[in-house]
């Protein structure tokens, strides 16, 4: 006979300790029963046990045993991100107790996506930490096609990103800075000298593509097909914000990027927007917020942050 959601559900209520989820994360990080005690701070034995407790209260197996150590089941790796998302919360309550015996004026949980991270975040939260040092802000990093679980799962107070095609029922986007595309390259690039450029300037350049199924590759395919190009591009494709610009930077290429993403990066001199006369509005960044229920800490940088993005 099968084993009943509910039975295990209440073995685990009973039985579990924050401390077999732990063994099941590390265990599954470093593949072998002794580094995994070494890592948690316990004998190896007492591992194997948790291991084993844990294993006994479902009833299955969460490792293959081999000479080189474990490997996780299919069974272990479906309940990993899970366990990792529990710990993870864990931890945010850890913060916040801490907040509040440190007599803090409380706590935020900010999620982002990048462009949120660099065109909207970076330029208010240094001024919000001077006026409000007692407020602590909790940021994750999130992909814009996760902004709706971090809702949904109650882990983010604010999301900022900009306005999804769907706002969750009870939240409210509000924009707060305008947004445009941009070619951008490294200070080294040939065209970074030239004050003046057309888009011809830039018939023959090698480009860093964007990522599939991004606003930013939706525009570009535009652009060249207004253009006629058919340019030479790099064969590195990547989501990931800093190794694009490294590449910029220490490469002959040009990207079409919104500027909120590239913004702290040329404001500090490390890249360059070039001067085309390029028409490309993009949507504004803004922030996504609860329309009940936003604790003081919350509407504390609510207000900071629409006030910073007021024109003047």
């Amino acid at each position: 006979m099968s084993l009943r959601s509910s039975v295990v559900l209440n073995r685990l209520l009973a039985k579990v300790r924050v401390r077999h989820l732990q063994a099941l994360v590390r265990l599954s990080e470093l593949g072998n029963v002794n580094r995994a005690a070494q890592a948690m701070g316990m004998t190896q034995p007492a591992v194997t046990l948790l291991l084993a407790d844990l294993e006994r209260l479902i009833e299955a197996p969460l490792f293959v045993r081999h000479a080189r150590g474990v490997t996780p089941t299919p069974l272990a790796r479906e309940l990993l991100p899970l366990v990792r998302q529990m710990l993870g919360r864990l931890e945010e309550g850890a913060e916040l107790v801490a907040s509040r015996l440190d007599h803090s004026q409380g706590t935020v949980r900010v999620a982002t996506t990048a462009a949120g991270a660099n065109g909207l975040l970076s330029q208010v939260l240094p001024g919000f930490m001077v006026a409000h040092p007692q407020v602590q802000v909790l940021v994750t990093e999130v992909d814009i096609l996760a902004v709706s679980a971090s809702i949904d799962t109650g882990s983010a107070d604010l999301v900022f990103c900009r306005q999804p095609v769907v706002v969750p029922q009870g939240w409210r986007f509000e924009p707060c800075r305008a947004d445009r595309f941009v070619i951008a390259c490294g200070l080294q690039h040939p065209l970074a000298r030239r004050k003046r450029l057309a888009l011809t300037d830039l018939e023959h350049a090698t480009w860093l593509p964007n990522a599939m199924g991004s606003a930013a590759r939706d525009r570009f395919e535009q652009l060249l097909q207004q253009q006629g190009w058919a340019p030479r591009t790099c064969q590195i494709v990547t989501r990931i914000s800093a190794l694009s610009w490294t590449l910029l930077d220490t490469q002959p290429l040009l990207a079409l990027v919104p500027y909120s993403v590239v913004r702290p990066w040329v404001e500090r001199g490390q890249l360059k927007v070039l001067a085309v006369p390029l028409d490309m509005p993009f949507s504004p960044l803004g922030l996504l917020r609860p329309i009940d229920g936003l604790g003081p800490a919350g509407e504390r940088l609510v207000d900071h942050v629409l006030k910073a993005s007021r024109p003047g």
